[in-house]
């Protein structure tokens, strides 16, 4: 067939497209199949392998899959199926080609890809469409979303990568009174309708996942908030700039989205000589400095998305967040751009370079992501905006503190089967030598022997500790009665409160039984625990008292998966331990508010809202704040919350309990 003399451009403007954070927000990939895969040599096992390892990535990440394939492709004479074709395709056989509906159906049925979004430019494209019978027939039975965008119709021949490039328009543009997110639906097929003749442009939907954590949509819609950021600017960087101009130059307006290429116009046009003298001088440095400094976050931002290009998840880019000590708030529509903006601008301190924050933060990714190995670019980085000695301290600093982080005393009074034990159990977890277990008896089956138990069994964790490690971390499993009565962190431990140094979260010890159906229940909370990390604010259910009240609906619901993620208690019901042994085999973390706070209090639910990202550890510090005198009597502040939290951490922690098998009393893990 003829050379398709558009083909690469098509291919590598639409991969840019796509891979735009600010738009398609795919994650690139490298390696011997890339993400962006253009050969004249290519064999439809390289098609294969190339989309297969894109599929693992997927299914890994529970992500959802984008691809595009360009080029040709034909239809058999008494079939519509479509074929992709490379380097050595003949129309006459089709095994030297793609089945590009096999492909996408094997793709779709992988368990944990979140769904398929599929641009198939070729002739003949609508072929491409998978049966929903293979779909429905496959190991997901159906439960799984796909959504296929076509160039022609199954007779009908696609010319001039037209499909390709009106995508790559549209999505650079944006869709008008679409919100702010893009789907291949019937907007987007208008849109390519517009701009394509001569060839019918289709559309493929199969939905059939009630489940799924976020619609399947194809990128961010450039024209969702028109003045409310957007490009490679965003909420914080806007408004600096937008200030900054309009006591400059009084009436000059900034464009509704600021690309890099506008920056650089408007950092130019503020260095001209004759731009300084029309207007305020002391204004004019400012708006130089913060578009500098914007330029200089665009810069950093590409450089983290070529370093880290394989590893950059959201979930990384909160735990740097929290890391290098950047507020919740340093998070918005496009972490890495807002997070590395709001470090150089929100977080400069007068006479500090703008970039002495987000060096703590590149070095708190580089140490999530590589390990102790750096990136020579980082370092080259930090060279070339002068922050060596910065860079190099935060490295060190947080290393320190991260293997601090790791070490955790688990302390389980899974023994107290009614009231109080005699006895709790102790692990110090973390590091090459650990966990190692030790029981302590309590001097008096209370609350007050119990506090003596665990001060004794901090001592003996330190003691296994080398110097200069400390011991921040201490998670306290218990049953249900006790998490529902019991605040440990207030216990006093030696001459002060165990939460006042330490950062105490509660975990259920029902977990660490030993029985069949802990590991499918554990197994079950890790799922809930992905599909939470998709979210982008905190993804609770609320339970009223009505709710609760039917005590039967409820059971069925927790059956059939209904509260099988985060859940809240808008109020602190009276039999709160009946609720807690009702809630906890299924739901990973359940919150609830003091007995004093007033129920159905939205206040509440909005502090957990707000800090979600910097939960669990963040309530360490909220009920340290509500002990201090200037708390007063504040009911609406997150440390009237109290939590049971079965995180990543915790659940494996529990994973030798799955499979333990008890021989005799005196056998211990």
């Amino acid at each position: 067939m003829r050379v398709l003399s558009r083909l690469e451009d098509a291919a590598r403007n639409l991969h840019s497209v796509l891979t735009d954070p600010a738009l398609g927000a795919c994650v690139a990939r490298t390696g011997d199949h890339p993400s962006l895969l253009v050969s004249a040599a290519l064999k439809p096992e390289d098609v294969r392998t190339a989309v297969r390892e894109a599929v693992c990535r997927a299914r890994d990440d529970n992500a959802v899959l984008v691809v595009a394939l360009l080029g040709h492709g034909f239809t058999t004479p008494q079939q519509t199926d479509l074929y992709y074709m490379v380097a050595d395709s003949t129309t006459g056989s089709i095994g030297s080609a793609v089945h590009v509906g096999q492909l996408l159906t094997e793709a779709v049925d992988e368990p944990g890809v979140e769904g398929v979004v599929a641009l198939v430019d070729t002739c003949h494209a609508a072929g491409a469409t998978p049966d929903a019978r293979g779909i429905t027939g496959g190991v997901r039975a159906g439960r799984t979303r796909l959504s296929v965008l076509t160039a022609a119709a199954a007779d009908q021949a696609a010319r001039d990568m037209r499909l390709t490039f009106a995508v790559v328009d549209v999505l650079r543009q944006g869709v008008t009174d679409a919100g702010p997110l893009v789907y291949a639906d019937a907007k987007l097929t208008e849109a390519l309708r517009e701009r394509i003749v001569g060839q019918v442009v289709g559309r493929f939907e199969y939905d059939n996942d009630p489940f799924a954590a976020d619609g399947l949509w194809l990128a961010r819609n450039a024209r969702s908030a028109p003045g409310a950021g957007g490009g490679v600017v965003g909420q914080a960087g806007r408004q600096d700039l937008e200030e900054a101009v309009a006591l400059w130059r009084a009436g000059t307006r900034l464009p509704a989205r600021l690309t890099r290429s506008a920056l650089d116009e408007l950092h130019t046009f503020a260095r001209r000589n004759e731009a300084a003298e029309a207007a305020d001088p002391v204004w004019h440095d400012r708006v130089t400095d913060v578009v500098a400094t914007l330029l200089g976050c665009c810069e950093i931002v590409t450089l983290l998305n070529t370093v880290f290009a394989e590893v950059l998840t959201s979930d990384l880019l909160r735990a740097a967040r929290q890391l290098s000590d950047l507020p919740v708030e340093a998070e918005g529509a496009e972490l890495l751009r807002d997070i590395v903006e709001y470090a150089a601008l929100r977080m400069q301190k007068d006479g500090e370079s703008p970039w002495k924050v987000p060096a703590r933060f590149v070095a708190a990714l580089a140490l999530l992501a590589a390990g102790n190995e750096v990136d020579t670019r980082l370092r080259e980085w930090a060279r070339n905006t002068g922050v060596v000695t910065d860079f190099n301290d935060a490295l060190a600093q947080l290393a320190l503190e991260r293997e601090q982080g790791e070490l955790r005393l688990v302390v389980s009074l899974a023994g107290a089967l009614n009231d109080w034990p005699d006895e709790v159990d102790a692990w110090l977890v973390g590091g090459e030598r650990l966990p190692v277990h030790e029981r302590f008896r309590c001097e008096s089956a209370d609350q007050r022997g119990v506090g003596r138990a665990i001060g004794a069994a901090l001592n003996w964790a330190r003691h296994r500790l080398p110097t200069p490690e400390q011991l921040i971390n201490v998670d306290v499993a218990a049953p249900a009665h006790l998490l529902a009565s019991w605040q440990p962190e207030e216990d006093k431990v030696g001459f002060r409160r165990l939460g006042v140094n330490h950062t105490v979260i509660m975990r259920w010890s029902g977990r660490m039984d030993p029985m069949e159906e802990n590991a499918e229940m554990n197994d079950a909370a890790r799922k809930a625990l992905r599909n939470m990390a998709a979210c982008t604010s905190g993804p609770v259910d609320w339970i009223g008292a009505a709710a609760l009240k039917n005590r039967r609906q409820l059971e069925q619901d927790l059956e059939t998966g209904r509260y099988d993620t985060a859940v809240g208690l808008d109020h602190h019901p009276e039999a709160l331990h009946d609720v807690l042994e009702q809630l906890l085999p299924y739901a990973p973390i359940i919150l609830w508010p003091r007995p004093d706070a007033r129920p159905g209090d939205q206040r509440l639910q909005a502090q957990v809202e707000h800090h979600w990202h910097s939960l669990p550890a963040g309530f360490a510090q909220a009920y340290r704040e509500r002990w201090s005198a200037g708390h007063g009597v504040c009911k609406t502040c997150l440390g009237e919350v109290r939590a049971v939290w079965h995180d990543e951490v915790w659940l494996e922690f529990c994973r030798p309990f799955e499979q333990r098998v008890v021989a005799s009393p005196e056998e211990e893990l």
